[in-house]
């Protein structure tokens, strides 16, 4: 199977600081989606890794693409929302399957990649990410008003791999009717498609605010 690794990078993370974007944080003296990409392009042989960034940023990019020796890939012009950039990214793969990455998820384990790659290739989508371990409770207004049970709640991550053609009906569908979403797996359960799920790692955060990178450190 033929898969392109698809990472929306054109985000501008406005709770992380307003002066850098978080994607291009420096941890351990190199960007952050420096070590996203070494991590991706280590556990798996994709054929095309495609980025939707701003075009402010292709320069910047290039330099740690080339600098990971990534020669396969392309930079697409990123839209208003991660949507958006997602599906001008899905235009233009002619692959089988598309693995979608969050750019600022540099931790992520090889096993994870793969193991959910080799579940979608049985179900045609899957995702990874980890069951909740602590009580969960429903507050409104600052009040507990119900109790969940954690047995069935699962805190999804990336990578998340589709077969192109379902990820492509499902975009086309939010799209037409102007759905948000917040991950892609949520626009291919609309579909009433089969997502299967796999165990992530615990160290496979999401950067999302200033806090994330301290505790790294």
């Amino acid at each position: 199977m033929v898969i392109d690794v698809i990472i929306p990078a054109a985000g501008i993370g406005s709770r992380f600081s307003d002066k850098i974007k978080k994607q291009f944080f420096l941890l351990k003296g190199k960007p952050v989606f420096y070590h996203t990409l070494k991590r991706l392009n280590e556990s798996y042989s994709f054929d095309k890794f495609l980025i939707g960034a701003s075009e402010n940023d292709f320069e910047f990019i290039k330099n740690i693409l080339f600098e990971l020796e990534i020669k396969n890939f392309k930079l697409i012009p990123g839209g208003k929302e991660r949507k958006d950039t997602v599906f001008n990214c899905l235009n233009v793969s002619n692959a089988d399957f598309v693995l979608i990455h969050d750019a600022v998820r540099p931790f992520v384990k090889k096993e994870v990649v793969v193991n959910t790659i080799e579940k979608s290739f049985k179900t045609g989508a899957a995702i990874c990410g980890l069951f909740v371990k602590d009580t969960v409770k429903k507050v409104i207004n600052n009040k507990i008003t119900e109790t969940i049970n954690r047995d069935f709640i699962f805190l999804a991550h990336t990578p998340q791999v589709f077969d192109l053609q379902m990820l492509k009906q499902a975009m086309n569908f939010i799209n037409e009717n102007n759905i948000m979403i917040t991950d892609e797996a949520q626009a291919v359960e609309l579909l009433g498609k089969d997502v299967g799920v796999v165990l992530s790692n615990k160290e496979n955060i999401k950067i999302t605010v200033t806090e994330d990178i301290e505790n790294i450190y």
